[in-house]
């Protein structure tokens, strides 16, 4: 599989600094909690934690107005469950941080709100590095992996998420890291384990965002299309024992709404007192799809915010074609992505659609719903930014139309960042007082991660199965370079 062991030690460092620079800016443009989704996430994850219950009424100041269910006179949180159990762990490093003496290590914010930041601040920098390697393993030279990488980082609103505790961006990184193990999966047979593997992540996402339990379709189908084995036996087994293994899954979010609300429904915020339309799916659904297509991508409705950018903050963060105009250079690589991986490009255009459709017919339609397939739409940039290096003729038009539009959407994204809730314009970037944490959390890991390399000799820091350790996917017939792509 590619990983980062075949770059060179200069490479390698260039890298890594890179990503340590991504861990600083998203961790001090962070802002603690920011509004009553986040807020309804982190009292979920607090009742668990402390009261070991569901019901977040002890917590209810955090989620501070709308996001929240209520029912039998009992408040709940409306958020799905995974989310919360993501930031467990962070919850009991808040503790721990507590117990050896340095309780007071966070200066403004409490320290867990600090603590659970680092989710998305982790899922953003991990997804970075599944992007980059993607990158790698579709041939791209080590220049354009990681001048994409940044981009995307800082010119779409990857940079957002990355610092608030919604669900979005661990949303992302899974759905990410499916897509990084689906494309090293040649025979069905022989690497069974990683479509289970595949199906665990996306079943889980579930928890997340529910609406991802629909991309087990298209990758079922592009593993498919993908494998050199098509014996429908094996087929029929593989898809057997994966439909049991996302059943468990949606058994888990059924089992938790089940306990918290005695009733067996997907849907947490069914009993949300604000928003009586998300009683049924069928009636959260029935939005007015070309206001909110054009809400997702263009903006076209609002045209005023094209210019006026303080028209785009919070929920009205405008469409990703205005807020990220970078956008409109991937779209145009698709047409180069399509030739060059045909299979690959089908499987991203099938969960954009799906992603978009979704939220387009929604009752409340917002840019940041369709977050999770933002880095699949982003992808065939490098395709176009490769076209124009490498065309000498067309070269300085090329690079002169591609530069001002990325510093535009940096630009934009950053004004996004600067104005969203509590992030606030004077006191950007909030966390620069939460530096101690920073340090007390990332400088442990690394050494950590260092010493645990050099205890088992793997290479932790050169493979993404560091972050999800599984067997080494088999490649039948085929060199170690046969899986890259021909850009």
């Amino acid at each position: 599989m590619t990983s980062f062991s075949t770059l060179h030690p200069t490479q390698k460092k260039i890298a890594l600094l890179t990503l340590t620079g991504f861990a600083f800016l998203y961790f001090i443009c962070s802002a603690g909690i920011n509004g009553s989704n986040d807020g309804s996430h982190f009292a979920l994850a607090k009742a668990v934690y402390q009261n070991h219950t569901t019901e977040i009424k002890p917590f209810f100041n955090y989620v501070k107005c709308c996001d929240f269910a209520e029912k039998d006179g009992k408040i709940y949180s409306d958020r799905l469950p995974g989310t919360a159990l993501l930031m467990l762990p962070f919850l009991a490093y808040a503790d721990f941080v507590g117990w050896i003496g340095l309780p007071h290590l966070g200066q403004f914010y409490e320290s867990d709100v600090v603590a659970i930041s680092l989710l998305p601040n982790l899922c953003a920098l991990i997804s970075l590095i599944i992007l980059f390697l993607l990158y790698r393993q579709s041939g791209f030279n080590f220049a354009f992996a990681l001048v994409s990488t940044i981009i995307y980082g800082l010119a779409t609103l990857h940079w957002l998420e990355a610092t608030h505790a919604f669900s979005h961006m661990s949303s992302a990184m899974l759905i990410l890291l499916a897509v990084y193990y689906a494309a090293n999966v040649k025979d069905i047979r022989k690497n069974q384990h990683v479509v289970f593997l595949i199906t665990a992540i996306i079943s889980f996402s579930t928890l997340i965002e529910l609406q991802n339990i629909l991309f087990l379709a298209p990758f079922y189908i592009y593993l498919f299309i993908n494998s050199t084995n098509r014996d429908y036996k094996t087929w029929i087994t593989v898809l057997a024992k994966s439909t049991v293994i996302a059943a468990f899954f949606v058994g888990c979010l059924l089992a938790y709404n089940y306990i918290t609300f005695g009733e067996l429904i997907l849907k947490s915020n069914t009993y949300n007192p604000n928003f009586p339309e998300e009683k049924t799916l069928s009636t959260s659904l029935g939005g007015n799809f070309t206001l909110g297509l054009d809400k997702l991508l263009t903006s076209f409705s609002n045209i005023e915010v094209y210019y006026k950018w303080y028209k785009g903050r919070n929920n009205d963060t405008p469409g990703i074609f205005v807020s990220s105009p970078v956008m409109l250079i991937a779209v145009y690589g698709y047409f180069l992505f399509i030739k060059k991986a045909r299979s690959k490009a089908l499987l991203f255009i099938s969960m954009i659609v799906i992603s978009i459709l979704i939220a387009a017919f929604h009752k409340t339609t917002l840019t940041r719903h369709i977050f999770t397939i933002t880095p699949f739409f982003f992808f065939p940039f490098i395709y176009v930014l490769q076209a124009v290096w490498q065309s000498k003729k067309y070269r300085f038009v090329g690079l002169s139309i591609i530069t001002p539009i990325v510093l535009l959407s940096v630009m934009r994204v950053f004004y996004i960042n600067v104005t969203y809730w509590e992030h606030g314009v004077k006191g950007f970037p909030r966390y620069l007082t939460e530096l101690p944490f920073f340090f007390a959390f990332y400088i442990p890991l690394v050494i950590f991660i260092v010493l645990l390399k050099k205890s088992t000799k793997l290479h932790w820091f050169s493979n993404i199965h560091a972050i999800f350790p599984i067997r080494k996917v088999v490649h039948p017939a085929a060199s170690d370079n046969s899986e890259n792509e021909n850009p």
